[in-house]
């Protein structure tokens, strides 16, 4: 199932900056090529109206293409035809050129990578087509023989092309790169939070999980793990409704945002269970912090009762005391459990030597 498509605005928005990339790239391209084509035409002793016609391809032909894509009604496509033809134009002049070595070799090159990166091997196989298909039509009305000879001048006015288009195709190539990491971040970062509750979602949770255990096994901090479970949640949905229930978790949410610190990190576990990794503390601190939550949460009401009194039950384990990812999450569990055997809305931390209620000072 499709959750987001782009509406007609985004996706012209995206065309219009396709086009206007290519323009830039082709009218970097033409005028480039412009000067060794027009080195060897005139080696060659080609007609004025030849070079004319190099000149309305260099300088025209890029302006006219791209007011041409604009107004298509798919100019993303349109702009695919124009590159193609771009393939046709250049095999025209490979061939009027007698296919002189150098200036057809770094053409060709230049079509070879620039298509390719435009558009992959479909836009590649287009452009070699329309490519051949010009060069052999015009090399059989031409009838020339091959020129593998050409001029210093010629090298001179060749190396602009070779250097200076492919270093321009280098540096969108990059800034394409980074723009798609960029959203291919913040597409991942969106799918590791909860969306309702603005918070780490289960996935995120538990690398995050693996990544301080790591740390507390190399003995370079010490995390907590503290399970946090709503007591009687389900009689919220059943008397007030889900809508009630999910506003709920969404302030407890928020509290657990505004209470933990930049470093540890709030998340949804499943459910009603909320959890929170804590790094860096001792075994005061994190009661500490479990007791302002629990209190934090029994202030919270819903408006549809000012009446209920919400109460949370928090089950605490430390990382050194477990020897893997599952058993720290067992040990928080195990506590978690305890405080809600014994009447649920407490804090309970897990020791490895005995399991005891260690409640936090209740306002002193």
């Amino acid at each position: 199932m499709n959750y987001y498509t782009p509406d007609d605005v985004q996706l012209k928005r995206r065309s219009t900056r396709f086009v206007r990339r290519m323009f830039m790239m082709r009218q970097l391209g033409t005028v480039l090529c412009f000067l060794p084509i027009l080195s060897v035409l005139m080696e060659m002793g080609k007609s004025m109206e030849l070079c004319a016609l190099l000149f309305t391809n260099a300088f025209i032909w890029p302006y006219a293409a791209y007011r041409m894509a604009l107004r298509s009604r798919d100019s993303t496509g349109f702009e695919r035809k124009n590159l193609t033809l771009d393939a046709a134009f250049g095999g025209v002049w490979v061939a009027v050129m007698a296919m002189s070595p150098l200036p057809s070799i770094i053409i060709m090159a230049v079509l070879i990578s620039d298509r390719y990166s435009a558009g992959g091997w479909v836009q590649l196989k287009s452009a070699l087509q329309a490519f051949l298909f010009a060069f052999v039509m015009v090399w059989s009305a031409e009838k020339a023989p091959l020129v593998l000879t050409f001029s210093t001048r010629t090298v001179w006015l060749t190396l602009p092309l070779a250097s200076l288009y492919l270093l321009a195709l280098s540096v969108v190539s990059h800034n394409l790169t980074l723009n798609l990491r960029q959203k291919n971040r913040e597409l991942e970062r969106i799918a590791l939070m909860d969306p309702g509750l603005k918070i780490p979602n289960r996935r995120l949770f538990e690398r995050r999980l693996e990544s301080e255990f790591l740390r507390t096994q190399r003995g370079e901090g010490k995390a907590w793990l503290m399970l946090l479970d709503v007591d009687h949640f389900k009689q919220v949905n059943d008397n007030y409704g889900h809508e009630a229930g999910d506003f709920l978790l969404t302030e407890i949410s928020a509290l657990l945002r505004d209470s933990v610190g930049l470093k540890d990190v709030p998340a949804r576990f499943g459910g009603d269970e909320l959890c929170v990794i804590v790094r860096d503390a001792d075994e005061t601190s994190i009661l500490q912090l479990a007791e302002q939550i629990r209190q934090g949460i029994a202030l919270l009401r819903l408006p549809a009762s000012s009446t209920l009194q919400c109460s949370v039950s928090i089950g605490i384990a430390a990382a050194r005391d477990a020897a893997s990812i599952h058993e720290w999450l067992r040990c928080a569990d195990e506590a978690l459990y305890q405080v809600k055997r014994a009447g649920r809305n407490n804090v309970q931390i897990w020791h490895s030597d005995s399991l005891s209620i260690l409640s936090a000072v209740r306002s002193k």
